[in-house]
């Protein structure tokens, strides 16, 4: 959402935290698992295994904790 206030611009953004994570381990593993390198593979799965606790653990009525929301005004 975003409205125009005379010369500024707000910016109401809110997303999850867990699927933010999910998609930044996705794309650095697009980049750094070509390498085959041991060592990098098993902190990814060590990765995977810990936003995979963190997915079951804020679910249902902590589900709440996942959303962030972020408001920003930039002036112009």
């Amino acid at each position: 959402m975003s409205e125009e206030h005379s010369s500024s611009t707000v910016t109401d953004t809110e997303f999850d935290i867990i699927d933010e994570l999910k998609a930044t381990l996705g794309e650095l593993e697009k980049e750094l698992k070509p390498s085959a390198n041991k060592k990098v593979t098993e902190r990814f799965e060590y990765f995977h295994f810990l936003i995979h606790e963190l997915d079951d653990t804020l679910s249902g009525k902590f589900e709440a904790l996942r959303r962030k929301r972020f408001i920003t005004k930039k002036s112009g």
